[in-house]
Protein backbone atom coordinates (compact mmCIF):
# COMPACT_ATOMS: atom_id res chain seq x y z
CA UNK A 1 0.00 0.00 0.00
CA UNK A 2 2.82 2.41 0.85
CA UNK A 3 4.35 2.05 -2.62
CA UNK A 4 0.94 2.48 -4.25
CA UNK A 5 0.40 5.91 -2.68
CA UNK A 6 4.03 7.09 -2.66
CA UNK A 7 3.99 8.56 -6.22
CA UNK A 8 1.09 10.85 -5.34
CA UNK A 9 2.06 11.60 -1.76
CA UNK A 10 5.63 12.58 -2.69
CA UNK A 11 4.68 14.96 -5.48
CA UNK A 12 1.45 16.45 -4.22
CA UNK A 13 2.32 16.78 -0.54
CA UNK A 14 5.75 15.82 0.78
CA UNK A 15 8.06 17.55 -1.72
CA UNK A 16 5.80 20.62 -1.85
CA UNK A 17 5.87 20.98 1.94
CA UNK A 18 9.55 20.00 2.22
CA UNK A 19 11.25 21.09 -1.02
CA UNK A 20 14.73 20.75 0.52
CA UNK A 21 14.15 16.99 0.86
CA UNK A 22 13.67 16.54 -2.87
CA UNK A 23 16.96 14.95 -3.99
CA UNK A 24 18.89 17.31 -6.29
CA UNK A 25 19.27 14.49 -8.80
CA UNK A 26 15.50 14.44 -9.28
CA UNK A 27 15.77 17.96 -10.72
CA UNK A 28 19.14 17.77 -12.45
CA UNK A 29 18.25 14.76 -14.60
CA UNK A 30 15.62 16.75 -16.51
CA UNK A 31 18.07 19.49 -17.49
CA UNK A 32 19.39 17.25 -20.28
CA UNK A 33 17.55 16.80 -23.62
CA UNK A 34 15.08 13.94 -23.29
CA UNK A 35 12.13 12.37 -25.07
CA UNK A 36 9.39 9.90 -24.30
CA UNK A 37 10.48 6.39 -25.19
CA UNK A 38 8.90 5.27 -28.45
CA UNK A 39 9.98 3.14 -31.42
CA UNK A 40 11.61 6.23 -32.90
CA UNK A 41 13.84 6.43 -29.80
CA UNK A 42 15.62 3.22 -30.75
CA UNK A 43 19.34 3.76 -31.25
CA UNK A 44 20.69 3.01 -34.73
CA UNK A 45 22.97 0.10 -35.52
CA UNK A 46 26.66 0.92 -35.80
CA UNK A 47 28.58 -1.39 -38.10
CA UNK A 48 31.98 -2.36 -36.74
CA UNK A 49 31.56 -0.35 -33.54
CA UNK A 50 32.45 -1.50 -30.06
CA UNK A 51 29.55 -3.23 -28.25
CA UNK A 52 26.84 -1.19 -26.58
CA UNK A 53 26.96 -1.24 -22.78
CA UNK A 54 23.89 -1.29 -20.54
CA UNK A 55 24.74 -0.04 -17.06
CA UNK A 56 22.52 -1.23 -14.21
CA UNK A 57 23.94 0.89 -11.39
CA UNK A 58 23.85 1.34 -7.64
CA UNK A 59 23.88 5.15 -7.79
CA UNK A 60 21.98 7.95 -9.48
CA UNK A 61 24.08 9.57 -12.20
CA UNK A 62 23.16 13.06 -10.94
CA UNK A 63 24.06 12.69 -7.28
CA UNK A 64 27.73 12.20 -6.35
CA UNK A 65 30.03 11.32 -9.27
CA UNK A 66 31.36 7.85 -8.46
CA UNK A 67 32.88 4.72 -9.99
CA UNK A 68 30.03 3.87 -12.37
CA UNK A 69 29.87 7.37 -13.85
CA UNK A 70 33.65 7.47 -14.26
CA UNK A 71 33.66 4.12 -16.06
CA UNK A 72 30.79 5.13 -18.34
CA UNK A 73 32.56 8.36 -19.26
CA UNK A 74 35.87 6.63 -20.01
CA UNK A 75 34.25 3.75 -21.94
CA UNK A 76 32.20 6.20 -24.03
CA UNK A 77 35.41 8.01 -24.94
CA UNK A 78 36.76 4.69 -26.22
CA UNK A 79 33.77 4.35 -28.55
CA UNK A 80 31.27 2.32 -26.55
CA UNK A 81 27.70 3.59 -26.55
CA UNK A 82 26.50 3.50 -22.92
CA UNK A 83 22.91 3.33 -21.65
CA UNK A 84 22.75 4.16 -17.94
CA UNK A 85 19.48 2.99 -16.34
CA UNK A 86 18.30 5.26 -13.54
CA UNK A 87 17.86 3.20 -10.35
CA UNK A 88 14.93 5.31 -9.16
CA UNK A 89 12.46 3.65 -11.53
CA UNK A 90 9.98 6.53 -11.58
CA UNK A 91 10.55 8.40 -8.32
CA UNK A 92 12.50 11.08 -10.22
CA UNK A 93 9.54 11.94 -12.50
CA UNK A 94 7.73 15.21 -11.93
CA UNK A 95 4.38 13.78 -13.04
CA UNK A 96 2.36 10.96 -11.47
CA UNK A 97 2.14 7.55 -13.20
CA UNK A 98 -1.67 7.73 -13.48
CA UNK A 99 -1.35 10.72 -15.82
CA UNK A 100 1.93 9.86 -17.53
CA UNK A 101 3.28 6.33 -17.63
CA UNK A 102 5.82 6.82 -20.41
CA UNK A 103 9.51 6.06 -19.97
CA UNK A 104 12.12 8.69 -20.88
CA UNK A 105 15.43 8.55 -22.70
CA UNK A 106 17.84 11.43 -22.25
CA UNK A 107 21.23 12.16 -23.72
CA UNK A 108 23.90 13.08 -21.19
CA UNK A 109 26.79 13.40 -23.61
CA UNK A 110 28.55 11.88 -26.60
CA UNK A 111 27.52 8.19 -26.65
CA UNK A 112 26.03 8.44 -23.13
CA UNK A 113 22.29 7.97 -22.60
CA UNK A 114 20.17 7.75 -19.47
CA UNK A 115 17.05 5.61 -19.42
CA UNK A 116 14.30 6.50 -16.94
CA UNK A 117 11.93 3.56 -16.53
CA UNK A 118 8.62 4.26 -14.84
CA UNK A 119 7.20 1.55 -12.57
CA UNK A 120 3.69 2.16 -11.24
CA UNK A 121 4.70 1.48 -7.63
CA UNK A 122 8.01 3.36 -7.78
CA UNK A 123 10.00 1.20 -5.35
CA UNK A 124 12.95 2.52 -3.35
CA UNK A 125 15.60 0.49 -5.14
CA UNK A 126 17.62 -0.53 -2.08
CA UNK A 127 14.55 -1.67 -0.09
CA UNK A 128 13.56 -4.83 -1.96
CA UNK A 129 14.00 -7.03 -5.03
CA UNK A 130 11.87 -6.27 -8.06
CA UNK A 131 8.93 -8.48 -8.90
CA UNK A 132 8.86 -10.60 -12.06
CA UNK A 133 6.51 -8.12 -13.68
CA UNK A 134 8.78 -5.18 -12.79
CA UNK A 135 11.80 -7.05 -14.16
CA UNK A 136 9.89 -7.52 -17.40
CA UNK A 137 8.96 -3.82 -17.67
CA UNK A 138 12.56 -2.71 -17.19
CA UNK A 139 13.95 -5.33 -19.60
CA UNK A 140 11.42 -4.40 -22.26
CA UNK A 141 12.28 -0.71 -21.92
CA UNK A 142 15.97 -1.46 -22.40
CA UNK A 143 15.11 -3.61 -25.41
CA UNK A 144 13.27 -0.66 -26.96
CA UNK A 145 16.38 1.54 -26.73
CA UNK A 146 18.92 -0.84 -28.28
CA UNK A 147 19.06 -1.34 -32.06
CA UNK A 148 16.44 -3.70 -33.42
CA UNK A 149 17.66 -7.28 -33.39
CA UNK A 150 20.72 -6.29 -31.38
CA UNK A 151 22.88 -9.11 -30.08
CA UNK A 152 26.05 -7.17 -29.40
CA UNK A 153 25.50 -5.54 -26.02
CA UNK A 154 27.03 -6.20 -22.61
CA UNK A 155 25.31 -5.60 -19.30
CA UNK A 156 27.31 -4.07 -16.44
CA UNK A 157 25.37 -4.40 -13.17
CA UNK A 158 26.59 -3.11 -9.83
CA UNK A 159 23.59 -3.78 -7.57
CA UNK A 160 21.59 -7.01 -7.17
CA UNK A 161 18.20 -5.29 -7.51
CA UNK A 162 18.82 -5.76 -11.25
CA UNK A 163 19.30 -9.54 -11.07
CA UNK A 164 15.97 -10.43 -12.68
CA UNK A 165 16.40 -7.79 -15.38
CA UNK A 166 19.90 -9.03 -16.25
CA UNK A 167 18.72 -12.63 -16.39
CA UNK A 168 15.89 -11.74 -18.78
CA UNK A 169 18.18 -9.77 -21.08
CA UNK A 170 20.70 -12.61 -21.22
CA UNK A 171 18.01 -15.24 -21.85
CA UNK A 172 16.11 -13.22 -24.47
CA UNK A 173 18.90 -11.40 -26.33
CA UNK A 174 22.07 -13.19 -25.25
CA UNK A 175 23.63 -10.13 -23.59
CA UNK A 176 26.51 -11.23 -21.30
CA UNK A 177 26.36 -10.08 -17.68
CA UNK A 178 29.24 -8.35 -15.89
CA UNK A 179 28.80 -7.75 -12.18
CA UNK A 180 30.83 -4.91 -10.69
CA UNK A 181 31.31 -5.54 -6.96
CA UNK A 182 32.69 -2.23 -5.72
CA UNK A 183 31.48 -2.09 -2.11
CA UNK A 184 30.59 -4.43 0.74
CA UNK A 185 26.80 -4.23 0.61
CA UNK A 186 26.25 -5.53 4.13
CA UNK A 187 28.21 -2.52 5.38
CA UNK A 188 25.36 -0.18 4.35
CA UNK A 189 22.58 -0.04 6.91
CA UNK A 190 19.90 0.92 4.36
CA UNK A 191 20.33 -2.04 1.98
CA UNK A 192 17.67 -4.73 2.48
CA UNK A 193 19.02 -8.12 3.68
CA UNK A 194 17.38 -9.86 0.72
CA UNK A 195 19.49 -7.74 -1.64
CA UNK A 196 22.66 -8.49 0.31
CA UNK A 197 21.90 -12.21 -0.05
CA UNK A 198 21.11 -11.81 -3.74
CA UNK A 199 24.52 -10.35 -4.53
CA UNK A 200 26.33 -13.65 -4.03
CA UNK A 201 23.82 -15.33 -6.34
CA UNK A 202 24.31 -12.63 -8.95
CA UNK A 203 28.11 -12.84 -8.81
CA UNK A 204 27.85 -16.58 -9.40
CA UNK A 205 25.42 -15.96 -12.29
CA UNK A 206 27.59 -13.34 -14.01
CA UNK A 207 29.81 -14.12 -16.98
CA UNK A 208 32.48 -11.87 -15.47
CA UNK A 209 32.83 -10.42 -11.96
CA UNK A 210 34.78 -7.23 -11.28
CA UNK A 211 36.14 -6.38 -7.82
CA UNK A 212 37.41 -2.97 -6.76
CA UNK A 213 39.72 -4.23 -3.99
CA UNK A 214 41.73 -7.29 -3.00
CA UNK A 215 39.50 -7.69 0.05
CA UNK A 216 36.32 -7.95 -2.00
CA UNK A 217 37.93 -10.33 -4.49
CA UNK A 218 39.12 -12.61 -1.67
CA UNK A 219 35.53 -13.03 -0.45
CA UNK A 220 34.62 -14.88 -3.66
CA UNK A 221 37.49 -17.29 -4.41
CA UNK A 222 35.30 -19.67 -6.41
CA UNK A 223 34.12 -17.18 -9.06
CA UNK A 224 34.57 -18.72 -12.51
CA UNK A 225 35.90 -15.55 -14.10
CA UNK A 226 36.93 -12.36 -12.33
CA UNK A 227 39.07 -9.23 -12.64
CA UNK A 228 40.54 -6.89 -10.06
CA UNK A 229 39.59 -3.41 -11.31
CA UNK A 230 40.51 -0.84 -8.71
CA UNK A 231 39.24 2.71 -8.72
CA UNK A 232 41.21 5.40 -10.50
CA UNK A 233 41.34 9.09 -11.38
CA UNK A 234 41.21 11.45 -14.32
CA UNK A 235 44.59 12.96 -13.44
CA UNK A 236 44.34 15.62 -16.15
CA UNK A 237 41.65 17.34 -14.07
CA UNK A 238 44.26 18.03 -11.40
CA UNK A 239 47.29 18.89 -13.54
CA UNK A 240 47.34 22.47 -12.31
CA UNK A 241 46.78 21.60 -8.64
CA UNK A 242 49.69 21.32 -6.19
CA UNK A 243 49.73 21.12 -2.38
CA UNK A 244 48.79 24.53 -1.04
CA UNK A 245 51.08 26.73 1.00
CA UNK A 246 48.59 27.55 3.73
CA UNK A 247 47.98 24.86 6.36
CA UNK A 248 44.72 23.32 5.15
CA UNK A 249 43.72 19.67 5.56
CA UNK A 250 40.78 18.68 3.38
CA UNK A 251 38.33 15.89 2.70
CA UNK A 252 36.03 15.41 -0.31
CA UNK A 253 33.38 12.67 -0.31
CA UNK A 254 30.50 11.16 1.62
CA UNK A 255 30.03 12.38 5.19
CA UNK A 256 28.28 9.28 6.47
CA UNK A 257 28.37 6.87 9.39
CA UNK A 258 31.80 5.53 8.43
CA UNK A 259 33.38 9.00 8.77
CA UNK A 260 35.61 9.08 11.88
CA UNK A 261 34.36 12.23 13.62
CA UNK A 262 36.62 11.72 16.63
CA UNK A 263 39.77 11.49 14.49
CA UNK A 264 39.06 14.77 12.69
CA UNK A 265 37.99 16.44 15.91
CA UNK A 266 41.24 15.43 17.61
CA UNK A 267 43.28 16.69 14.66
CA UNK A 268 41.44 20.02 14.57
CA UNK A 269 41.94 20.58 18.29
CA UNK A 270 45.61 19.57 18.12
CA UNK A 271 46.30 21.87 15.15
CA UNK A 272 44.46 25.17 15.65
CA UNK A 273 46.79 26.74 13.07
CA UNK A 274 45.36 24.44 10.39
CA UNK A 275 42.01 24.82 8.67
CA UNK A 276 40.02 21.60 8.12
CA UNK A 277 37.76 21.74 5.05
CA UNK A 278 35.14 18.98 4.70
CA UNK A 279 33.31 18.79 1.36
CA UNK A 280 30.18 16.66 0.99
CA UNK A 281 26.56 16.30 1.97
CA UNK A 282 26.19 15.49 5.68
CA UNK A 283 24.36 12.17 6.06
CA UNK A 284 25.38 11.39 9.64
CA UNK A 285 24.21 13.81 12.33
CA UNK A 286 27.31 13.46 14.57
CA UNK A 287 29.42 15.15 11.88
CA UNK A 288 27.59 18.43 12.40
CA UNK A 289 29.33 18.96 15.73
CA UNK A 290 32.60 19.49 13.87
CA UNK A 291 31.11 22.72 12.53
CA UNK A 292 31.28 24.18 16.05
CA UNK A 293 35.08 24.16 15.92
CA UNK A 294 36.51 27.49 14.77
CA UNK A 295 38.97 25.90 12.32
CA UNK A 296 36.54 23.44 10.65
CA UNK A 297 34.62 24.41 7.52
CA UNK A 298 31.68 22.28 6.32
CA UNK A 299 31.26 23.18 2.65
CA UNK A 300 28.39 20.87 1.71
CA UNK A 301 28.06 19.11 -1.65
CA UNK A 302 29.73 20.67 -4.70
CA UNK A 303 29.71 19.73 -8.40
CA UNK A 304 32.40 17.24 -9.37
CA UNK A 305 33.86 19.76 -11.80
CA UNK A 306 34.57 22.11 -8.86
CA UNK A 307 36.68 19.61 -6.91
CA UNK A 308 40.07 20.62 -8.41
CA UNK A 309 39.47 24.25 -7.45
CA UNK A 310 38.64 23.24 -3.87
CA UNK A 311 41.57 20.83 -3.62
CA UNK A 312 43.89 23.64 -4.67
CA UNK A 313 43.38 24.92 -1.12
CA UNK A 314 44.59 21.67 0.47
CA UNK A 315 48.08 20.97 1.72
CA UNK A 316 46.99 17.57 3.07
CA UNK A 317 44.24 15.16 1.96
CA UNK A 318 42.28 13.23 4.59
CA UNK A 319 40.70 9.77 4.53
CA UNK A 320 39.28 9.56 8.07
CA UNK A 321 37.23 6.36 7.84
CA UNK A 322 36.26 4.27 10.82
CA UNK A 323 37.82 0.83 10.50
CA UNK A 324 34.94 -1.61 9.96
CA UNK A 325 34.05 -4.37 7.47
CA UNK A 326 32.85 -1.82 4.89
CA UNK A 327 35.94 0.39 4.93
CA UNK A 328 38.37 -2.52 5.11
CA UNK A 329 37.08 -3.55 1.68
CA UNK A 330 37.13 -0.09 0.11
CA UNK A 331 39.51 1.29 -2.48
CA UNK A 332 38.98 5.05 -2.04
CA UNK A 333 38.70 7.11 -5.21
CA UNK A 334 39.78 10.14 -3.21
CA UNK A 335 43.18 8.50 -2.58
CA UNK A 336 43.94 8.71 -6.31
CA UNK A 337 42.51 12.23 -6.53
CA UNK A 338 44.74 13.43 -3.69
CA UNK A 339 47.72 11.69 -5.28
CA UNK A 340 47.03 13.40 -8.60
CA UNK A 341 47.68 16.68 -6.77
CA UNK A 342 50.88 15.29 -5.22
CA UNK A 343 49.65 16.01 -1.70
CA UNK A 344 50.38 13.87 1.37
CA UNK A 345 47.45 11.77 2.55
CA UNK A 346 46.52 11.01 6.16
CA UNK A 347 44.38 7.91 6.50
CA UNK A 348 43.12 5.48 9.07
CA UNK A 349 44.51 1.93 8.62
CA UNK A 350 42.76 0.84 5.43
CA UNK A 351 44.50 -1.99 3.50
CA UNK A 352 44.17 -0.40 0.05
CA UNK A 353 45.62 2.90 1.33
CA UNK A 354 48.36 1.29 3.41
CA UNK A 355 49.58 -0.49 0.28
CA UNK A 356 50.95 2.90 -0.82
CA UNK A 357 53.63 2.69 1.87
CA UNK A 358 55.48 5.89 2.79
CA UNK A 359 53.31 7.97 0.46
CA UNK A 360 50.53 7.95 3.06
CA UNK A 361 50.47 8.73 6.78
CA UNK A 362 48.50 6.22 8.87
CA UNK A 363 46.83 6.93 12.20
CA UNK A 364 44.94 4.15 13.96
CA UNK A 365 43.50 6.20 16.83
CA UNK A 366 42.24 9.80 17.08
CA UNK A 367 45.44 10.87 18.83
CA UNK A 368 47.68 9.14 16.32
CA UNK A 369 45.63 10.49 13.42
CA UNK A 370 46.15 14.00 14.80
CA UNK A 371 49.91 13.37 15.11
CA UNK A 372 50.11 12.13 11.52
CA UNK A 373 48.29 15.24 10.30
CA UNK A 374 51.06 17.28 11.90
CA UNK A 375 53.73 15.23 10.14
CA UNK A 376 51.94 15.52 6.80
CA UNK A 377 51.59 19.29 7.15
CA UNK A 378 55.36 19.55 7.63
CA UNK A 379 56.26 17.29 4.70
CA UNK A 380 58.71 18.91 2.31
CA UNK A 381 59.69 16.20 -0.14
CA UNK A 382 59.31 16.93 -3.88
CA UNK A 383 60.25 13.32 -4.62
CA UNK A 384 57.22 11.99 -2.77
CA UNK A 385 54.98 14.48 -4.53
CA UNK A 386 56.33 13.31 -7.89
CA UNK A 387 55.80 9.61 -7.06
CA UNK A 388 52.21 10.28 -6.05
CA UNK A 389 51.52 12.06 -9.32
CA UNK A 390 53.13 9.23 -11.28
CA UNK A 391 50.84 6.70 -9.58
CA UNK A 392 47.81 8.85 -10.36
CA UNK A 393 48.74 9.13 -14.04
CA UNK A 394 49.23 5.37 -14.23
CA UNK A 395 46.02 4.53 -12.34
CA UNK A 396 43.65 6.33 -14.71
CA UNK A 397 40.04 5.68 -15.66
CA UNK A 398 41.18 5.53 -19.28
CA UNK A 399 43.50 2.62 -18.43
CA UNK A 400 40.70 0.87 -16.53
CA UNK A 401 38.30 1.38 -19.44
CA UNK A 402 40.81 -0.06 -21.89
CA UNK A 403 41.20 -3.23 -19.80
CA UNK A 404 37.44 -3.59 -19.51
CA UNK A 405 36.79 -2.95 -23.19
CA UNK A 406 39.06 -5.87 -24.11
CA UNK A 407 37.34 -8.08 -21.54
CA UNK A 408 33.88 -7.13 -22.83
CA UNK A 409 34.81 -8.05 -26.38
CA UNK A 410 36.03 -11.44 -25.21
CA UNK A 411 32.62 -12.16 -23.67
CA UNK A 412 30.90 -12.39 -27.04
CA UNK A 413 31.57 -12.75 -30.75
CA UNK A 414 32.00 -9.10 -31.61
Amino acid sequence: MREAVRPYYLRWFYFRLNPRFRPPGFRDCWQYPYEKLTESSRLPKRAGARPDLVFLPMVDWHMRFQRSQHLVTALAELGHRCIYVSPHLGREFESVPLLDGAHRLSRLGERIYELHVRLPREPVFHHRRLSDREDQVVAEAIGRVLPEGSRDAVQVASFPVWFGVARRLREQWGFPVVYDCHDLLEGFGNVAPELVRAEEEMIDFADLALFSSEGLKARYPGVKRSMLVRNAVNAAMFDDVSPAGAPVAGYVGALDSWFDVEAVEAAAVAHPECRFVLVGRIEFAAIERLGRLANVELMGEIPYSSIPKVMARFRVGLIPFRVNPLTLMTNPIKLYEYFSCGMPVVTTPLPEAQAMGELVYVGGSPGEFARQVGLALREDDPGRQLRRREIARRESWTERAGELSLAFEELGDY
